[in-house]
């Protein structure tokens, strides 16, 4: 939905004087209505193919609307069943399977370019920073040691070395502050590093990007606190690994810089330090 926010801000331009609807689902709609690009906002409850009821109705929705034009950003399985749907009641407008492969930037500014739709590849919501009363002291910087474990926790770098990382900050008179979801404990970095300021499941995503616009800089893996981080205009140090690797994700640009393991435990904390010191001015 972030990396996105960049193609519906070419999308709102470009279609300034018609009806724009976007298609996401419930757990986006609020983030989609205080973006401010769309019209109209429908949601999509993902339903399964012996869900017969639904499917037909989403036929119907589709079909009735009389879309001039739908944009495909994906072009997965799911959006692939959609445009079947459609039934050729409108453009059906999505990226090559090949483009498909690329960073969703590139494959936003080809699939734009074929149409004619100018784009900027650019990460930008800080119009929905929200304020907080956390109070903060400068320097800070945001840490964000968690990511999806669908792939057995391999775009995490280890808590050890972020535990390491947040005491070379304190070290230089800068606060480490702990980012993540509920889920996300990080009792091994707390533990180490009983300075560190938690606020785990304490922030929503607005509050993040207000959070980011005053911080040093955000470090963290490719994941979603990290890009909202990067929407706010913060400079950003992200960790890939061969399950995530930068051609892929992340935020890109001036200001967003990567390190790039097959296996992010082999990244060591040294060089992580060294790329900060050369990144920032501690």
């Amino acid at each position: 939905m972030v990396q996105a926010a960049s193609a519906f801000t070419a999308l709102r331009k470009f279609h300034a004087k018609d009806h724009l609807t976007l298609l996401t689902t419930a757990s986006y709609q609020e983030m989609a209505i205080k973006m401010g690009y769309f019209d109209e906002i429908r949601l999509d409850d993902r339903f399964k193919l012996f869900q017969l009821s639904k499917l037909l109705g989403f036929r119907k929705y589709l079909k009735g609307q009389s879309f001039q034009k739908i944009y495909d950003l994906q072009n997965v399985d799911r959006t692939k069943l959609y445009s079947y749907l459609a039934e050729n009641k409108s453009e059906w407008i999505s990226p090559s399977k090949k483009d498909c492969a690329l960073h969703p930037q590139e494959r936003f500014k080809r699939l734009f370019s074929f149409f004619g739709i100018p784009f900027e590849a650019q990460l930008d919501l800080k119009h929905l920073a929200e304020p907080n009363d956390f109070h903060l002291s400068a320097p800070y910087v945001l840490l964000v040691p968690g990511a999806s474990l669908v792939h057995g926790g391999r775009k995490r770098w280890p808590e050890e070395k972020y535990a390491e990382l947040a005491l070379f900050l304190l070290q230089k008179g800068i606060q480490p502050v702990l980012i993540g979801g509920p889920s996300d404990n990080f009792e091994v970095i707390k533990n180490k590093v009983p300075q560190v300021i938690d606020l785990c499941s304490k922030t929503t995503f607005y509050q993040i990007i207000g959070l980011a616009q005053k911080a040093l800089c955000a470090i963290g893996n490719d994941t979603g606190p990290t890009l909202l981080a990067a929407s706010g205009d913060c400079k950003t140090l992200t960790f890939y690994s061969d399950c995530n690797p930068p051609n892929l994700g992340g935020a890109r640009g001036v200001g967003h810089i990567g390190l790039y393991k097959p296996n992010l435990k082999d990244l060591h904390t040294s060089t992580v330090i060294k790329t900060l010191e050369e990144f920032l001015p501690l």
